[in-house]
């Protein structure tokens, strides 16, 4: 049903960062402290773990993920995941992202799957119980992430949940929302999605899934957590495959972190000068920085009133939360009155996640690749050891229809780096029987011969009149250059065909001018393929293969 081969073109790979961390990954190695493309770091990253984890940790976050797991309705699989997890020798492999409406963008089912399908090739490969986890990460905040659905149906569709009653700083764990309105959402994707032999058993799932969640991750007045849902849907999608999803949220994981948070609030200052350190290494060799620390600023944050506060500090252990200022124990007091109030940046939640889990590897999008590059020196000062970054799975779907169109136009994949307006001149050339641009600039270069021999003409006699050639000359080149784009616009009308092609392409590959994963949600497959789609995606996906991947679907 699916085909898949590699694309090598940069603009499927993000960043030049990114790039080089997939082809060049020499040139990075030293920001980063294992090869994820070779087996022997895996084993030594094994060794690294059974010397420095903690066995006490183990306990205290298998209850932890248990409860959170059964709360959300998961499945026997994931259960016997997690009691792997009691056992002394299991490590972890596990990737993470803010929640997404009803799954998000696909690049959240492709982490997924990489973090499934990379856990049973570990454990295979190195005779170790491996627990696939995914960390839900419901303490970011920025409701305009999980506010759009954008689906490919016979023609893109979109779906706001319209979140615009709360603020950019409300974290998703504190988004609450009443369950008719979830319903309506979910009616109004059946009203959208056109007729399939798939259609009722999509929308049946995700019915089944909002019960579930209302049965079990109810709050605040019968209203659903918008996170919690999120972990429902996945935990559901994947059940055969025992995905287990951990989720900062609660109190309990809150209060494992304090030691870290302590640690954070007497080192931020060293710790912002070594992240800014490292940034400036990797702008040394031309790359960007993800990370800026600011000195002075703690990397967590502090709930106030549905909203993530920064906490300031000016070194003398006096602590500033929006306008109120504390004292070093009238801060931790009113951390442990309120734990659920904490937040950990991007800098702490990784680095509680591989101090209290046996974490294998983390797998990553482009975007956490690049900012763990600054993460490494934090890490050894914390002494603990980065995890292997195993990139995620990347991938772009390609349907028949679609195929049929590049391979009509006979589009390269080198020249999908084009944008859409380049592409159609460029289709549109293949189909011409003349080279328009060979003819203008003949014809240029025709007149401005012609006009050369005329100056050289009136050269003798004492006229001021070379500034005049001068003007008409660059008139020329400007007058030519409107004809070539009156041309190709001409061209445009009468092949509407080609470019009525081109927009669909670029619709499907490029939606919105990004990258297909990035925006478009799964649900618009799912009603044209079914569910056996995600266990055909899990099986192309080939453990140690990392570039992006152009799926054919037949």
């Amino acid at each position: 049903m699916i085909s898949s081969r590699e694309i090598i073109s940069k603009k499927f790979y993000y960043n030049n960062l990114f790039w080089d961390y997939i082809f060049n990954f020499k040139n990075l190695s030293g920001f980063y402290e294992y090869d994820y493309r070779n087996m022997n770091h895996y084993k030594k990253r094994i060794l690294d773990i059974k010397k420095g984890y903690s066995e006490r940790s183990r306990v205290k976050i298998y209850d932890i993920i248990k409860k959170y797991n059964k709360d959300i309705g998961c499945g026997k699989k994931t259960i016997e995941n997690i009691e792997k997890f009691k056992r002394e020798d299991s490590l972890v492999v596990i990737g993470g992202q803010q929640p997404g409406f009803l799954t998000g963008p696909l690049f959240i089912i492709f982490k997924v799957l990489t973090v499934l399908k990379i856990s049973g090739y570990l454990e295979k490969e190195l005779k170790i119980p491996v627990v696939p986890c995914f960390w839900n990460a419901s303490d970011d905040n920025d409701p305009g992430q999980i506010n759009n659905l954008n689906i490919i149906n016979k023609k893109a569709e979109s779906i706001s949940l319209d979140l615009s009653d709360f603020n950019s700083e409300t974290r998703y764990s504190d988004i609450y929302i009443q369950k008719a309105r979830f319903t309506k959402i979910i009616e109004k994707l059946e009203d959208i999605l056109y007729p399939s032999s798939f259609k009722a058993d999509i929308i049946s799932f995700y019915k089944s899934s909002l019960e579930n969640a209302s049965d079990s991750c109810a709050g605040r007045q019968g209203k659903i957590n918008i996170s919690s849902f999120f972990s429902s849907i996945i935990v559901k999608m994947f059940s055969d495959y025992g995905i287990v999803i951990i989720d900062p949220a609660g109190d309990e994981l809150k209060r494992i972190s304090f030691d870290l948070l302590k640690f954070d609030s007497g080192g931020h200052k060293q710790i912002a000068g070594l992240i800014n350190n490292a940034g400036k290494g990797l702008n040394r060799r031309g790359y960007h920085n993800q990370l800026n620390s600011m000195p002075g600023t703690l990397d967590f944050f502090f709930n106030v009133k549905n909203t993530r506060k920064k906490i300031y500090s000016d070194g003398n252990d006096l602590f500033k939360i929006s306008n109120k200022k504390y004292s070093k124990s009238e801060l931790w007091k009113i951390i442990e009155e309120s734990p659920g109030s904490v937040s950990l940046n991007v800098v702490l939640r990784p680095l509680f996640q591989d101090e209290f889990l046996p974490v294998l590897c983390s797998v990553c999008g482009p975007g956490e690749v690049s900012y763990f590059a600054q993460l490494k020196p934090v890490y050894d000062f914390m002494n603990l050891k980065m995890p292997i970054i195993y990139p995620r799975f990347s991938a772009t779907m390609i349907e028949k229809k679609i195929w049929k169109l590049i391979k009509r136009l006979k589009i390269q994949d080198s020249e999908l780096e084009l944008g859409e307006d380049e592409m159609i001149k460029k289709a549109i050339k293949k189909n011409l029987k003349i080279n328009v641009e060979k003819l203008l600039l003949d014809s240029e270069n025709g007149i401005q011969r012609l006009l050369n021999k005329l100056e050289e003409s009136v050269s003798d006699f004492e006229m001021n009149i070379s500034s005049s050639f001068d003007r008409i000359k660059r008139n020329i080149k400007k007058e030519i250059k409107v004809l070539n784009k009156k041309i190709y616009s001409e061209f445009k009308k009468h092949d509407e065909l080609t470019v009525e092609s081109v927009n669909k392409i670029y619709a499907s590959i490029f939606p919105n001018g990004k990258l297909q994963e990035r925006e478009i949600n799964i649900t618009g497959y799912l009603n044209k393929y079914g569910f056996e789609l995600v266990k055909n995606l899990y099986q192309v996906i080939k453990p140690i293969d990392f570039s992006h991947k152009f799926l054919e679907i037949d």
